[in-house]
Parts: C-alpha cells; structure tokens; sequence
C-alpha cells in the first residue's frame, strides 16, 4: 500500500456510501480499490503516491485490455473529484434508466 492509501480510501468510503472494496492485496494489476454508487456499476481505483509514480508492467497490461475501467488517484482532494464525477455518472444513469422505462 501506498503512504496515502488509507486517507484516501476514507474519502471514497466517507463520499460513495461505503461502495468501496480494498483490492490492494490481490495484484494483478486491477487496481487498489474497486467503488461504485448507486446506478454506477464501479471503477478501478490506482492510487500512487504523487505524479512521479509509475505504474507496473500489470498495472499497464491491466490499462492496455480495460482503458476505461481504471482511475488514477494521489491525493484526498483529487478523490473528492472522482467520487463527484461518480456521483454525477451514477444520477445519469438513473434519469436515463427512468426516462427509458417512462417510454411506450
């Protein structure tokens, strides 16, 4: 684990609902974290201790396969912005899943 990995795991346990699954421990490449929140299916969460961190060689076949599954974090003030921006995805997809079944 990273130096910043608890504080920054509370701010998503703290923002999504406790929608927060610590990965950290399985490798692979997935990611440190798996989040989701209400309609919004989930994300992988990287998390590096600053810019200059570099990814491993299954981090980068990991982001290769899924480009669009995996978010990179380093800091508290930049998990706020995720989990606002997953926050936002997931009432997106509700309006549109009620607008959907609204439809004849």
């Amino acid at each position: 684990k990273d130096v910043n990995h608890n504080p920054i795991e509370a701010v998503f346990r703290q923002m999504l609902g406790d929608h927060v699954t610590d990965l950290s421990q399985l490798g692979f490449g997935i990611g440190d974290l798996f989040v989701s929140f209400g309609a919004f299916p989930g994300i992988f969460i990287e998390i590096k201790r600053d810019a200059k961190a570099e990814y491993t060689a299954h981090q980068i076949r990991f982001r290769n396969a899924h480009p669009h599954a995996m978010k990179r974090c380093e800091s508290e003030a930049q998990a706020i912005e995720i989990c606002r921006w997953i926050r936002r995805q997931a009432q997106d997809i509700a309006i549109a899943d009620i607008v959907e079944r609204a439809q004849p």
